[in-house]
């Protein structure tokens, strides 16, 4: 289904951190938390889902069955709630849904944001269905995500913290970091992605505080990149693996905490070669994807190349800047869009010297979305020469189609800017 039912989605980015409201809809509900399979949690502000999927991935590869909870969704909300590597289903989906809502609505009610009855209606799916490992993603934060009422994990994993929703979270790297460390458990190791100065020390505090050991990329664990492939350095192991399907020296840097996170836990037989395969298997939509069928290559010459992303803030840009720089002989155009509280100006301004054409739409069915007017004027105060204000993701194309001059021309099309309008044109795509 493209969104459940309940809880009320009008406005589901609507926020309102803390967790007494989940407390007490999960007691409601026989505190389905309780009975969960053992779990790794990860918070972060980038790759989380990327390295969620290299974990997902090994675990698989080595014949366990894995659940996990993602967020957002591109296309379908069932991307979510994965039980034993499959989407939840809409008959079951919905058969949770109307029972988280009963409870909830018993008096007195219990008015659960968007985020926190799905949490809670995914808690019960993972209950239900049996599985080996749970791959359990934050929203937002940590400290008071609704996915934050686990007493004990297997191990916490903290991806690169950057700044994103500082309204929420705070101004400073130090106080993100430390809303995002707030998963930490006591006595549950935690593995620590490469981090800034400031970040690192806020997350080595918390899990001094809990007693948690630490594994920290780039101390205990480092990796030697090279042409077709990466070492792995680290815990009495040197694996040699070839680069993974996902593009971007940042992959690998994701890569290696999943490998880290298998490497540091004994209660799964997991050998080198299932760690080998998986790594280079893996595949995560809307992370420097390529796209090679659908409705939107057939408009392009079999020339051209075409990249879809979702990265929203100013490390996703510096990922989409180097990747960008490093292509050769090609006219680079960008489809773009963003929402209202992102920085649209520093990703723009990220990628300025890169772009030879600059397509900007708004994203559709989302009132939060940038104009395309809105958009432009700020490209043109960058310094963007080329811009073409369009209304949607089909017209953008037409207008790439009606720009070739020379037919044996390379164009490289990059849509970013937002998942959702990453999901926009996944599911357009796909028509």
């Amino acid at each position: 289904m493209q969104f459940p039912f309940w809880p009320d989605f009008s406005g589901y980015r609507n926020i309102e951190l803390g967790l007494s409201r989940v407390y007490q809809l999960l007691q409601r509900l026989d505190n389905p938390h309780h009975k969960l399979p053992p779990t790794i949690h990860l918070a972060g502000t980038n790759g989380k889902g990327s390295t969620l999927s290299f974990v997902r991935s090994i675990f698989s590869e080595a014949g366990y069955r894995v659940s996990c909870y993602t967020s957002p969704h591109l296309v379908n909300f069932n991307e979510r709630i994965v039980l034993n590597g499959c989407e939840i289903s809409d008959e079951f989906l919905t058969e949770i849904l109307h029972e988280c809502q009963k409870a909830a609505n018993q008096e007195p009610a219990i008015p659960v944001t968007f985020f926190e009855g799905i949490t809670v209606a995914a808690f019960l799916a993972f209950s239900r269905v049996k599985s080996d490992i749970l791959l359990l993603e934050t929203g937002m934060g940590g400290r008071l995500d609704a996915t934050n009422v686990l007493e004990q994990v297997l191990c916490s994993i903290i991806t690169p913290i950057a700044f994103d929703h500082t309204d929420f979270l705070g101004k400073t790297l130090n106080k993100i970091a430390f809303e995002k460390a707030g998963i930490i458990k006591k006595n549950c190791p935690v593995i620590i992605a490469k981090q800034k100065k400031s970040a690192l020390q806020s997350i080595a505090n918390q899990a001094l505080k809990m007693n948690s050991a630490t594994k920290v990329f780039g101390k205990d664990w480092q990796v030697k990149k090279q042409k077709n492939g990466f070492v792995f350095f680290g815990f009495g192991e040197e694996i040699s693996l070839s680069l993974p399907s996902l593009l971007g020296d940042h992959q690998i840097d994701n890569a290696s905490v999943a490998i880290a996170t298998i490497l540091n836990q004994t209660q799964f037989l997991i050998s080198q070669n299932h760690i080998k395969s998986a790594i280079a298997k893996t595949f995560w939509p809307a992370r420097l994807q390529k796209i090679s069928n659908g409705k939107f290559t057939q408009k392009l010459s079999l020339n051209d190349q075409l990249y879809l992303d979702g990265s929203h803030n100013l490390q996703g840009s510096a990922t989409i800047a180097k990747f960008l720089k490093s292509q050769k002989n090609q006219k680079i155009f960008v489809v773009f869009s963003m929402l209202q509280d992102k920085d649209c100006r520093g990703f723009l301004q990220k990628i300025q010297p890169y772009v030879d054409h600059l397509l900007t739409l708004p994203i559709k069915d989302e009132p939060k979305s940038r104009s395309s007017e809105e958009i432009s004027e700020i490209a043109k105060e960058i310094g963007f020469k080329s811009i073409t204000k369009t209304q949607s993701l089909s017209q953008a194309f037409e207008i790439l189609t009606k720009l070739r001059v020379n037919e044996d021309e390379e164009y490289l099309i990059l849509v970013c800017g937002s998942l959702y309008l990453a999901g926009n044109f996944l599911a357009e795509n796909a028509i």
